[in-house]
């Protein structure tokens, strides 16, 4: 009896120690799992991962919240000067399709007056060669600096040499460029079905949609 109780109290001692080792093994590999690669974005010093984006402050990334009594395009002349602008940027020969239940393509002073903040936006459908799809461009004041990127959201990012970051994303169908210039302006420019990314660029940077530029 007594040497079937030791070697009873040996195989428990082995079992425990057993069990200890396989819960650490267990605690371990849940400490030490393989972290996927990090995203690498073109142009970009400082990307924030997909695994951190979670825990990013959105108050960070918040953009375009400027007064509307510090933007200048809430002026009638300002306004029409940038759609005159945006017009110009437009490759050559681009049709701006008429819609008839929509406010005519460009920039409305009294909008932006009435708008939150401060954004001016112009929406339109235009042809360019055989391709027809739908621009909006979106105007507004950030006192905030480019900032890191964020994987998921711009795919490369370029300087221009007068200052202005350029950033980019493509997805199915889509394109954006964001320029954010010296003068503060950020330039959103979304293109669906129409416009390459050289195009959507000659918009972007278009001097007179900046807020410095006079009407």
């Amino acid at each position: 009896m007594k040497s079937t109780g030791a070697r009873g109290s040996v195989w428990s001692t082995v079992a425990v120690i057993v069990g200890i080792v396989a819960v650490g093994t267990v605690v371990a590999g849940l400490v030490h799992e393989p972290q996927p690669d990090p995203v690498a974005i073109p142009g970009c010093e400082e990307v924030i991962q997909p695994e951190d984006l979670v825990r990013v402050n959105y108050a960070f990334v918040s953009e375009g919240d400027a007064d509307v009594s510090e933007v200048p395009w809430r002026f009638e002349a300002k306004a029409q000067s940038m759609t005159d602008a945006l017009i110009a940027a437009l490759p050559t020969g681009s049709v701006v399709e008429p819609e008839p239940f929509a406010p005519t393509f460009g920039f409305d002073a009294v909008a932006i007056r009435q708008s939150l903040d401060g954004e001016a936006d112009a929406l339109g459908t235009i042809t360019v060669g055989d391709r027809t799809g739908t621009l909006t461009v979106t105007v507004g004041l950030s006192d905030q600096p480019a900032g890191p990127c964020f994987a998921g959201v711009v795919d490369e990012r370029s300087t221009q040499a007068d200052g202005t970051v350029l950033d980019f994303a493509e997805r199915p169908g889509s394109r954006r460029v964001i320029a954010r210039t010296t003068d503060g302006t950020r330039i959103d420019v979304n293109a669906s079905g129409v416009l390459t990314r050289e195009q959507m660029v000659d918009i972007a940077v278009a001097p007179g949609l900046r807020a410095s530029t006079p009407a």
